[in-house]
């Protein structure tokens, strides 16, 4: 039997997503492969913008490295457009009306953000916190590695001169030469930097399991080279001589997805009318796509609640969906927000709908919601390590 956790009372979402409070349910799971990566950090210029950020602010209060780093993610933003052609970084529509000047401004002001709200929604709001557990700048050669970089990659005497005016300067102007340096470093890895990358976000060396599928990657490259799908990806690592720890957390993974991909998409359905009577829910042709029963032992994510009448699923549906509403009603107080869908007077009423839609089949065998830190990973490992 499968139930589902209530939600953790300490994590809070930002914005009104997630109605069923699942994401921290398989982001623990998720982290029991992948430790420190999150779904939007995936790009390794971005973690070089970070590493290279916190070498040039040196020993100076933490307290003040925003606003430096505020020039410096415009300056590598407006570089990345103009020197890498297909490069994605956070502010391109900003910095692509901007790219045709002679002289480009940059401030800590937020007329001269490249987003709304740079530091949130920009690298350090993305990328601050795996490249904090990560400990990247305290690193034991990650002064010797950034310093290897600068004096191998670019002219290093203009690059120093350009930062010492992000750090002093509070509207620096520069012009598309200036930006040759930061080009220049941000162009390529080098020796140094794709081995110190490599151990830090690829292999992990304190920790099993992602550890365990660093190596099956660089000993079966085969594996991170196809786009990515969840379920096969599972399949095809289990064919592989891998210990029994990473075996479970796969299995776990696939069995806990194919749950929540069902009741996500019926709480999207049940959206999809102002108004529900429980008599009707229970003639609704997504049920004939839920799981009858369950018989994996779940082990890695304490589970226990929702999913309690599966046994009794075709006696009375409308349990279901009563324990899905239940649990968003649930996840809604603790967030200081109303239920989306509420029960009243023997029916279920909509307030508020993000993603509805009707929904009558379900390909629970191949589809899925969520991806579990994989893809994130797969691509960094693919830009740090390419296939051949």
């Amino acid at each position: 039997m499968f139930f589902i956790t209530e939600p953790d009372i300490n994590f809070r979402i930002k914005g009104s997503r997630d109605p069923l409070g699942f994401q921290p349910i398989w982001q623990k799971l998720g982290r029991n492969i992948i430790k420190d990566l999150s779904t939007v950090s995936i790009d390794i210029r971005d973690f070089q913008l970070m590493s290279f950020a916190w070498y040039f602010w040196g020993d100076r209060p933490d307290k003040n490295f925003i606003g430096f780093f505020y020039k410096f993610e415009q300056a590598c933003a407006y570089t990345r457009e103009l020197y890498f052609e297909k490069s994605g970084y956070n502010g391109k529509n900003f910095v692509r009306k901007r790219v045709n000047e002679s002289i480009f401004k940059l401030s800590a002001n937020k007329v001269d953000w490249i987003l709304s709200n740079q530091k949130t929604f920009g690298v350090f709001g993305k990328y601050n916190r795996p490249f904090t557990e990560m400990r990247i700048k305290y690193q034991d050669d990650f002064i010797s590695v950034m310093e290897s970089a600068i004096n191998t990659k670019t002219d290093s005497k203009k690059l120093l001169q350009l930062v010492e005016k992000l750090i002093t300067e509070d509207v620096v102007i520069i012009t598309k030469e200036e930006m040759h340096p930061i080009a220049d470093l941000l162009s390529q890895l080098s020796v140094k930097e794709k081995q110190f990358y490599e151990r830090l976000i690829l292999e992990n060396p304190t920790h099993k399991c992602q550890n365990e599928l660093y190596h099956l990657f660089k000993k079966k490259p085969e594996l991170r080279e196809n786009i990515f799908q969840l379920y096969p990806f599972i399949e095809s690592v289990l064919k592989h001589d891998i210990s029994l720890e990473l075996k479970a957390c796969l299995v776990e993974i696939k069995n806990t997805e194919r749950i929540l991909y069902s009741y996500t998409n019926l709480f999207r359905h049940l959206q999809s009318r102002p108004v529900w009577q429980l008599a009707e829910i229970n003639e609704e042709k997504i049920f004939n796509y839920f799981p009858k029963k369950q018989d994996y032992v779940f082990t890695k994510v304490a589970v226990n609640d929702l999913n309690k009448e599966l046994d009794s699923l075709k006696k009375d549906k409308s349990k279901i969906a009563l324990a899905a509403v239940h649990r968003n009603q649930t996840v809604s107080e603790r967030r200081n927000n109303s239920a989306w869908i509420k029960k009243e007077k023997g029916n279920l009423v909509r307030y508020y709908a993000d993603g509805s839609r009707e929904i009558s089949v379900l390909d629970v065998s191949n589809s899925y919601e969520n991806s579990y830190f994989i893809p994130t990973y797969i691509s960094l490992f693919n830009q740090i390590d390419p296939v051949i």
